[in-house]
């Protein structure tokens, strides 16, 4: 199976250069297994078909733009992190037909459980702001493969289509959350917003008439981005989550940590739906005043009309 990496047997040089703070004798061989692990986190994020057209650049014997070379390299930077958090646990370990034991050289010390997990952590956090990078080149070059994927094609159906946008209304920095926001987008929008607005002024929307837009756009969407948030914060990691977002100290047991993001998931989440429901009936409100047009009075004055029995009106 071919993957972004090793095109001329040089694999480990190529993770060294997009990690950084690997050996330099760094075998590729003990990370090969696990890429296409790393591969299926980040297909999930962009879509496959995006994989495979900057693998297909990778492998392909034409000369490559500087573009599509910076393209790869932020690619190979994804995989190779998400791959670093599945491998870096393993290598403090010496695994036998007896089990397990811990591998520590002569002189070395260990790191506690802690600070163990504050580094897995920062590994991955580091993971999907190189895909936060990755995705941000790509807008920014328009990438014909972008434009055209599948991701991009549902964000037409939005009635909020960026990361920025969504921004105005509830702050989420990230172009990979953006994008892990699709179906739950879609979701509230059909659940909540257009059971309000009706599809004909949703078609609007979408269509961006720029009528329609004046009057509702800032009304549908704060409510919008704000269930949005609230869902997520119901489904999704918290490390996904903006930073800070949902706030869980990291000590105490195992059991004290799920039960404090639980609360903590919670408190947030009632917050977030109050303030999107008094936004959802603001909203209700303009609608009801857009469809209450006054009827036109009827002008039309009876004229006399004369026939041979006289004036009738």
């Amino acid at each position: 199976m071919k993957t972004i990496f090793n095109k001329q047997n040089n694999g480990g040089e190529e993770l060294v250069k997009a990690l950084g703070m690997i050996d330099q004798d760094t075998t590729f061989s003990k990370w090969e297994p696990y890429i296409d692990l790393s591969v299926r986190k980040l297909v999930s994020i962009t879509g496959s078909e995006v994989y495979d057209k900057v693998l297909e650049l990778y492998w392909s014997s034409d000369e490559i733009s500087e573009d599509n070379k910076e393209l790869i390299e932020r690619m190979q930077q994804c995989i190779a992190l998400f791959t670093w958090v599945k491998v870096i646990p393993t290598l403090d370990a010496q695994h036998g037909n007896n089990g397990r034991q811990r591998r520590l050289g002569e002189n070395e010390k260990g790191l506690t459980a802690l600070q163990e997990y504050k580094d897995e952590a920062n590994i991955l956090n580091m993971a999907y702001e190189s895909v936060d990078a990755l995705i941000a080149f790509m807008d920014k070059k328009a990438f014909e493969f972008w434009i055209n994927s599948i991701k991009k094609k549902a964000i037409n159906k939005l009635l909020i289509k960026s990361k920025d946008e969504f921004d105005s209304y509830y702050i989420i920095g990230s172009h990979r959350l953006f994008l892990t926001l699709i179906p739950i987008i879609k979701e509230i929008q059909d659940r909540y917003i257009i059971p309000v607005i009706t599809r004909a002024n949703y078609d609007l929307l979408i269509s961006e008439n720029e009528n329609a837009v004046d009057k509702l756009k800032d009304a549908v969407c704060r409510p919008l981005a704000l269930l949005t948030i609230r869902q997520a914060i119901l489904r999704l990691p918290v490390e996904i989550l903006p930073d800070g977002i949902v706030q869980v100290q990291q000590v105490g047991t195992v059991k004290e940590r799920i039960k404090a993001e639980a609360d903590a998931r919670k408190s947030v989440a009632e917050e977030l739906e109050q303030s999107a429901k008094t936004d959802l009936s603001d909203l209700q409100d303009i609608i009801i005043e857009m469809n209450s047009v006054e009827e036109e009075p009827d002008l039309y004055i009876l004229k006399p009309i004369i026939n041979t029995k006289g004036v009738t009106f």
